[in-house]
């Protein structure tokens, strides 16, 4: 499937380096509305409702099984962000490197991009898993300024749309949760749920703000232990 990098014309996004990373920023003045991409996904995979947990290794075998879309999802170089393997991720990792004969190690890497990466679908009565590159170099806020959507009229196309104004050089960003009464929530309840569901912390400008001061000089190892304490 063809990616189209914007909309627009010029566009209205691009990756630059921001904030220590290849992010997603405004390249223009954007108004509240605008269309900023519109993307296909270079790996998809159509899952059934019972399969959500399991989403991110069935995606990883899709892209395996063929490659052509192998080769692609590598040479995107997306960001890589640690995942935690339980004994059953290992060895399902394990027995996919035999079956595709795949080097365990960058196997291991691969799945870490993948998880990191990939993006939850449901339009049509379609619900599924995939990688769309330009979309996943936007970073998560819990004050976004940007939003997914997508249309009938362009199945498996993932839609940014700008929610207010944007500056130029401004990040994009969007709320990886979409649910807007996650955004209700307080610091504790918002971060405990990014680190379950993403294993990050955010630290966006309204997370930073109203971070409680018990955990605020704490680094993300310990807050993370903080959340495993206060779950149990």
């Amino acid at each position: 499937m063809s990616t189209p990098a914007a909309a627009s014309s010029p566009p209205l996004i691009c990756v630059a380096r921001w904030g220590g990373e290849q992010q997603l920023v405004a390249a223009a003045d954007v108004e509240s509305g605008a269309l900023l991409a519109a993307e296909y996904p270079i790996a998809f995979v159509e899952i059934e409702p019972d399969d959500e947990d399991g989403a991110p290794m069935l995606l990883l075998e899709s892209i395996l099984a063929t490659d052509d879309t192998h080769a692609r999802v590598v040479a995107e170089d997306l960001k890589l962000t640690p995942w935690t393997l339980g004994v059953g991720d290992r060895a399902t990792l394990a027995a996919l490197a035999r079956k595709y004969r795949r080097n365990p190690d960058k196997l291991a890497q691969l799945y870490h991009r993948v998880a990191a990466n990939n993006i939850r679908y449901a339009q049509a009565g379609v619900i599924g898993y995939g990688i769309w590159p330009l979309v996943s170099r936007a970073n998560h806020s819990c004050d976004p300024n940007a939003r997914l959507g997508a249309t009938p009229k362009q199945p498996l196309a993932e839609l940014l749309l700008a929610t207010r104004p944007i500056a130029r050089g401004e990040a994009i960003c969007w709320n990886y949760l979409g649910d807007e009464s996650f955004l209700a929530l307080d610091w504790m309840a918002r971060n405990a749920q990014l680190l379950e569901d993403f294993q990050f912390l955010c630290r966006c400008p309204r997370c930073e703000a109203e971070r409680p001061a018990a955990v605020a000089a704490l680094p993300r190892q310990e807050i993370a232990a903080f959340f495993g304490l206060s779950r149990r």
